[in-house]
């Protein structure tokens, strides 16, 4: 069976969604978040003829939320889908188990665009030579259109999957993930795609970070006088030499095959008051990238140490470090069973075989993948990302679509076959 994609729908419902402004407002105060694209995005389904739910996350910060049941070997709970959970009833509470359920599959894509400062026009949707310009495009609105149009093929289709496909548009992916997060409260898939630009190839792997900051504290005192004085910014100092020392020891490190090697760096520091004043306090945060197999609780206990060593020679020194935020690196093995139907269905789209990549930056696979979910990251060809020039291959947006609509068929299971080369 072949199926036609309606293309005309997908370029037509992306301009749609690039000329609502949804810039996060944790970036841009004042700014309107995920509130009119979720509207749009649940009456886009609803005219498909799928059931969504919206729900709310903050003000005017929401996830759009559809469940679409498999044919019985899926999941058994209302918008659960966990087919892997625990239950705490017995065995004999279910007679007649399925032995082998079919598995469910999340698709997972963020709402909310980063900031617009210096664009001439962020929302116009101006096509040109094949591309879709304006904030969102390529991250990752593209990735919503993709998706509505490939479950517009399956109602014009009336494809009927086994296992249970999960959509989730989630807020907030570009500031703190409160969205997905709120998400794996309630629903855990087997796998998931993570719709995230990536040039059509399939993303394993990515960085974790962890923002540190560093406290020193002195005694505020005239200049002129040295003996009443202690200088938080000396002490900063101290620790800052050991820190550059941890920084050049990373460099040494074995390099993972695709993120390579983690760093560190002094984003922000701030000490004293005024010229001739002893500092009083004195701060700094410290950023750390981090690759698959760093624990948080290792890297606190290592910059507690440089403290421990400094208070141990130095009466006047008093510090403290406390972790601001921490997010974990995620990887997943290429033998996984949603990494081999992925690439097989990029394979049959669009004819030549994907590469394994990895992003030097999170993303929200970073939650799922903690959640225990096998996730891959997935996304169209374009340029720009947080920048004044940001824009969407739209052929590739097309063949994302296409590629999703695939994998789905084949992961989840289907009495149909498909043939989406040309459709």
């Amino acid at each position: 069976m072949k199926i036609k994609l309606d293309n005309d729908y997908l370029v037509n419902t992306l301009s749609q969604l690039v000329k609502i402004n949804s810039v996060n407002p944790d970036l841009t105060p004042g700014a309107p978040g995920e509130l009119e694209i979720g509207n749009y995005i649940a009456a886009q389904l609803t005219e498909l003829g799928f059931e969504s739910e919206i729900r709310n996350i903050a003000p005017n910060r929401i996830n759009v939320i559809s469940l679409i049941k498999g044919s019985g070997s899926g999941s058994d709970s209302d918008l659960d889908c966990n087919s892997n959970s625990n239950s705490n009833s017995n065995s004999n509470s279910n007679p007649n188990p399925n032995p082998n359920p079919a598995p469910s599959l999340m698709i997972n894509v963020h709402m909310d665009t980063v900031g617009v400062a210096n664009m001439t026009d962020p929302f116009s949707a101006t096509i040109k030579d094949g591309k879709l310009f304006g904030r969102g495009s390529f991250d990752t609105k593209a990735g919503i259109a993709a998706v509505l149009a490939m479950m517009k093929a399956i109602a014009e289709n009336d494809i009927q999957l086994n296992g249970d496909l999960l959509l989730a548009f989630v807020a907030d992916e570009e500031y703190g993930s409160i969205g997905t997060e709120a998400l794996l409260a309630n629903h855990v898939t087997d796998s998931a795609i993570v719709l995230e630009p990536t040039g059509l190839d399939i993303c394993t792997s990515h960085k974790g970070y962890g923002l540190f900051e560093f406290t020193t504290l002195g005694k505020a005192a005239h200049g002129g006088k040295p003996s009443e004085g202690i200088d938080a910014n000396r002490s900063m100092g101290l620790i800052m030499a050991k820190l550059d020392a941890l920084s050049n020891n990373l460099k040494k490190v074995k390099a993972h095959p695709l993120l390579g090697k983690p760093s560190m760096h002094i984003p922000v520091i701030k000490g004293g008051s005024e010229p001739f004043t002893y500092a009083a306090q004195c701060t700094l945060q410290l950023e750390r990238r981090t690759l698959p197999g760093e624990l948080l609780q290792d890297l606190v206990a290592e910059y507690q140490s440089i403290i421990n060593e400094i208070s141990l020679v130095d009466s006047d020194f008093s510090a403290k470090v406390e972790t601001v935020m921490w997010r974990d690196p995620y990887q997943i093995s290429h033998d996984k069973e949603i990494v081999v139907q992925l690439t097989d269905s990029i394979k049959k789209v669009t004819q030549s075989k994907p590469n394994y990549i990895a992003h030097s930056w999170w993303e929200d696979s970073g939650l799922t993948g903690k959640a225990g979910i096998n996730t891959v990251v997935l996304g169209p060809k374009g340029s720009g990302l947080h920048t004044i020039d940001e824009w969407v291959e739209l052929e590739s947006v097309n063949s994302l679509a296409k590629i999703l609509l695939n994998v789905s068929m084949t992961y989840l299971g289907t009495d149909l076959g498909a043939d989406l080369r040309t459709g």
